[in-house]
């Protein structure tokens, strides 16, 4: 059996997607707790393969390996490596990682191969070692609400909006990615712009969303006339990202700005001192 999980391990760290399938039966299967579920063959190699591209630098420490019957180990071992590459989930973080975990494994004597193999780590402490943030949300309710991820951009400018745009975008999972390198290329831009005075960004589900504050509509127009703005444009409507893309640009100017309201200390609108959106 010892023989069997070394050549299983020593694919992992050979960064070996075919050796690691190769290692397990005709019908082996891994997972673990973001795999959602067992699987193997090409699917499993698939998934080693965009691990490999998020941590080129991937290895495997294993600190004990232990028998618990004839067919059955358990191993501890800890992942490291540095998040250099894209992830499923969004663009690299930079961090690295010295993450502990387990593996069950079963062993099959008369192939002499591993059969199945779960992995067990923390999610979170993952994220936390990227500088990444973990946030839990509740379930969808189907029909009635859905949740998401969202973001501030701080400007540090205190002038009163004269205009606000409103965009969304659907598209499919696999282009999200290229969505969020266009749509850092158009915030980094516009940081450099006076008349940009904020932008909250928020994804839900196939749905991007973009509200922006601007001086003016004039201003807004001139802003998204070119530049990385009409570059992400070309790209959305030349199916650069997927032919399943839809979605809205608008431009909006706001009617009434109420005063601030606040047990405490209410004040006029003008007097906020600090960033509107």
């Amino acid at each position: 059996m010892h023989a069997a999980l070394d050549r299983y391990f020593d694919a992992w760290n050979d960064q070996d997607p075919a050796g690691v399938v190769q290692a397990l039966t005709a019908d082996g299967t891994y997972e673990d707790p973001v795999t959602g579920g067992p699987i193997g063959g090409d699917e499993l190699a698939g998934y080693i393969d965009g691990l490999l591209v998020g941590f080129p630098d991937l290895s495997f420490v294993i600190e004990s390996v232990d028998a618990t019957s004839d067919t059955g180990a358990v191993a501890r071992w800890r992942m490291r490596g540095t998040n250099t590459g894209p992830m499923p989930a969004g663009p690299p973080a930079g961090g690295s990682i010295d993450l502990p975990g387990i593996d069950v494994l079963t062993y099959d004597p008369d192939a002499d191969r591993v059969a199945t193999v779960v992995g067990y780590f923390d999610t979170a402490t993952m994220l936390r070692q990227l500088g990444l943030q973990a946030h839990l949300t509740p379930q969808n309710m189907e029909g009635v609400t859905e949740f998401g991820i969202g973001l501030r951009i701080e400007t540090g400018r205190t002038a009163l909006p004269g205009a606000l745009t409103v965009t969304w975008i659907d598209i499919d999972p696999e282009h999200q990615n290229a969505l969020i390198d266009a749509t850092t290329e158009i915030v980094m831009q516009e940081l450099g712009d006076d008349d940009y005075l904020g932008a909250c960004i928020a994804t839900i589900g196939r749905r991007n969303y973009t509200f922006t504050a601007w001086t003016s509509v004039d201003a807004a127009k001139r802003a998204l006339r070119g530049g990385a703005h009409g570059s992400a444009m070309r790209l959305a409507t030349n199916n650069g990202l997927g032919e399943n893309i839809r979605g809205i640009t608008s431009f909006w100017e706001p009617v009434a700005l109420n005063r601030v309201f606040s047990p405490h200390d209410p004040h006029d609108i003008t007097e906020l001192g600090s960033q509107w959106l």
